[in-house]
């Protein structure tokens, strides 16, 4: 598959560039700007920090550098200033504050981890529009240090990248070269004993993008409030800009990452969420293992963008990556359901740790590669921007799955350093693969100059396959039979612009992710889908520098495998969830001093609305809360970049469930601070998260154990710049 996805990549490399001569025609010529109905796009007047708050464009998750305002989609930009003010290390703290998303309910795990419009996105993660892994549990969160923003795409996003959950993804833009030689770093030290230095070094010999260089990186230590929890970090990131002329243009970028850390794995809900007659749990409980160890992982990362502009006006463009993961993870979890507490001990006094150790490994190799064609043209006395395109990816997933055991721990009188064995019974090794080929078309049509209609559709060729390597003891290796899928999904989108700043827009998209659940006779389930119908309204002032959305939008995910009611282990595909809800958020840069970012998010339904267990019908779904909201400010003193800012923020969220569980996580509110000040070449930064030291909880990862939501953080950074 891999071979016939690559010869089928290269056959449209060569088609493109042998068409494009044949292509033009009198009715599609080169448009020209300054006689065409194309609404203009207004340039920024300000300095740089609008550019930089302020973001008009997501080119990487939309395949397009059509401006938001002219989009019938529901997307959000984070910037890399943004980035720094909240003092981002992971994707929970970046995303947390975008209307519709809520992150980290997993709390302090180590990976990454959040819901787009109450559905579960974890896995939806891309870097330079590119898929990285389909695993979500390989135990390496990505690295923010090398991202020059954060896109959020809402809704269904098929047409653009194949296989994605209805609800959302999140596209990582790296750092590539620029137009002028620089070189930033900063030393940051905070609580828990917080260490962390960056640099972000810039050498551009004649002052372009062309024949730049760019290396980042990262190094960082912390220690946890929960004992024996720790995260330690490295990366770094060369990228260059080839010279190639005029027309051509040719960037390459690596990076490598090493992370190890020992994960906060909850507490258990009586005694906190709970009563618990012995008295309450101290949140500092660890109840793994610490000898037994913790999560260390690798990623190797290499990728190239190519773009080619014709004489003719067509523009090819060609983004590809390879990415390498390795990981292993040991760790101590407690039972679950009513085997949770230890028989034939105190009520409510000791875990039940036995038969429930892991030793898991990961080694993901994932080749991605997509080509596109753009052009605009007239035809009809309409507009229209045309994208054609093909991509495709193969990954591969050597997973191991090794069961241990321990004694039990009473989380009262902790007792650590116990004996952890191996247990061959149920150790299980799985190989997974995921390929697939996807043809997609997307034409964005000025009506008029003032109706814009899209249209996308695309055809995906999937095919997923497990084989288990049995550890038990049998000597027998089980191959499944390959389960190839094909799905058409499309997009469809008309937007009014009234006066260039009120656009109102309505939407229809559809969505398709093969399973990785299998039936009671093995084999892998169908698909699943999704849909969703969306009303909004886009903002902006006349200088861009206030862009604003509101969205309302009722999405739908389909063919969910749910448990089969009469074969446990076993899934069958009867599910359906709903998710309904309103949307609104603002990015403001006012009076040249004060920068504004607002955000409010409601569900009116997060339910499931078919199941195997009609029982489950109508339920919420898990640790998805109904309300979500922030405000983000940053007031600069002087009327440029330099001197002293101030700056705060507010967020939180309503309460929780989960299934099978009577009490709710309790909603929270937390306040963040900061002040700094800016010199020409140096700059300081004094940030508080969470500053009252608020004791709130992230989520539920069962009916028995809550995660802990983020103690308060104290860091002071110092900055240099040359």
């Amino acid at each position: 598959m891999r071979k016939h996805a690559l010869s089928s990549a290269i056959s449209f490399i060569l088609f493109s560039g042998l068409s494009t001569s044949l292509m033009a025609t009198t009715n599609n010529t080169p448009v020209d700007d300054a006689h065409s109905n194309v609404l203009p796009i207004i340039s920024l007047k300000a300095n740089a920090k609008d550019a930089q708050t302020v973001a008009t464009h997501a080119n990487s998750a939309l395949k397009s550098d059509t401006p938001f305002f002219e989009t019938a989609q529901s997307v959000s930009v984070i910037t890399r200033e943004q980035l720094d003010q909240k003092q981002a290390t992971t994707l929970a703290d970046a995303i947390n504050g975008v209307a519709g998303v809520s992150a980290g309910y997993l709390g302090r795990r180590g990976w990454d981890d959040f819901f787009i419009r109450g559905q579960n996105s974890s896995d939806q993660i891309f870097i330079d529009g590119l898929k990285q892994s389909q695993s979500t549990s390989e135990g390496v969160a990505v690295e923010l240090s090398g991202m020059d923003q954060i896109q959020i795409i809402k809704g269904p996003a098929s047409v653009n990248f194949g296989l994605v959950q209805p609800g959302g993804m999140v596209n990582l833009v790296t750092k590539r070269p620029q137009a002028q030689t620089f070189a930033h770093t900063s030393l940051t030290y905070g609580s828990y004993d917080f260490k962390q230095a960056t640099f972000d070094m810039n050498y551009a010999p004649n002052q372009t993008e062309k024949g730049a260089f760019r290396l980042t990186g990262r190094i960082a230590d912390q220690d946890d409030p929960t004992d024996y929890v720790y995260f330690k970090n490295f990366y770094i990131s060369p990228s260059y800009h080839f010279d190639l002329g005029d027309k051509a243009d040719l960037s390459v970028i690596a990076s490598y990452q090493h992370r190890k850390y020992m994960r906060q794995q909850g507490i258990p809900v009586i005694g906190t969420l709970k009563y618990n007659p012995n008295g309450p749990i101290d949140r500092d409980l660890y109840i793994g293992e610490p000898e037994f160890g913790g999560y260390e992982g690798d990623v190797y990362r290499t990728g190239w963008t190519y773009d080619y502009n014709f004489d003719n006006g067509w523009k090819f463009t060609q983004n590809a990556a390879i990415q390498k993961l390795q990981s292993t993870g040991r760790v101590v979890f407690t039972q679950t359901g009513s085997s949770f507490w230890a028989a034939n001990t105190p009520a409510y006094t000791t875990l039940n740790r036995s038969n429930n150790g892991r030793y898991q490994t990961h080694d993901i190799t994932t080749y991605s590669i997509d080509n596109s064609i753009q052009r605009s043209f007239n035809l009809l006395n309409m507009v229209h921007h045309l994208n054609i395109g093909i991509d495709a990816m193969q990954t591969k997933d050597d997973y191991v799955n090794d069961r241990y055991t321990t004694g039990n721990l009473n989380i009262y009188q902790p007792i650590y350093s116990q004996t952890v064995s191996y247990v061959k019974n149920n150790s299980t090794q799985d190989i997974n693969r995921l390929r697939y080929t996807g043809l997609y078309m997307r034409d964005r049509i000025n009506l008029t100059d003032k109706i814009i209609l899209t249209l996308a559709g695309r055809q995906d060729w999937a095919q997923a396959s497990t084989q288990n390597v049995s550890k038990n003891g049998i000597a027998n290796k089980l191959e499944q039979i390959p389960n190839s899928d094909q799905k058409f999904t499309g997009n469809a989108g008309l937007l009014y612009n009234i006066n260039d700043m009120i656009a109102p827009y309505a939407s229809y998209a559809t969505s398709f992710l093969p399973n990785t659940r299998t039936d009671v006779s093995g084999n892998i389930l169908a698909p699943e889908t999704g849909k969703q119908l969306e009303f909004g309204l886009k903002l902006q002032s006349l200088d861009q520098r206030i862009q604003g959305s509101i969205a309302l939008y009722d999405l739908r995910r389909q063919n969910v495998a749910t448990i089969d009611p009469n074969n446990s282990g076993a899934y069958v595909l009867n599910g359906e969830q709903q998710t309904r809800g309103i949307e609104a958020e603002i990015n403001a840069y006012l009076l040249d001093r004060l920068k504004l970012s607002a955000s409010y998010s409601h569900l009116f339904d997060a339910k499931i609305t078919k199941d195997t267990v009609l029982s489950n019908i109508g339920l919420s779904l898990n640790n998805v809360p109904q309300n979500t909201y922030s405000l983000s400010s940053r007031y600069y003193l002087t009327e440029n970049d330099l001197g002293w800012y101030l700056g705060g923020a507010i967020r939180g969220e309503s309460s929780k469930s989960y299934s099978g569980l009577d009490v709710h996580i309790p909603s929270y509110i937390l306040y963040d601070a900061e002040t700094g000040y800016e010199a020409v070449y140096w700059g300081a930064q004094l940030s508080i998260k969470n500053l009252f030291d608020k004791d709130y909880y992230a989520g539920l990862l069962n009916s028995n154990m809550v995660t802990l939501g983020n103690p308060r953080q104290i860091n002071f950074t110092v900055k240099f710049k040359y």
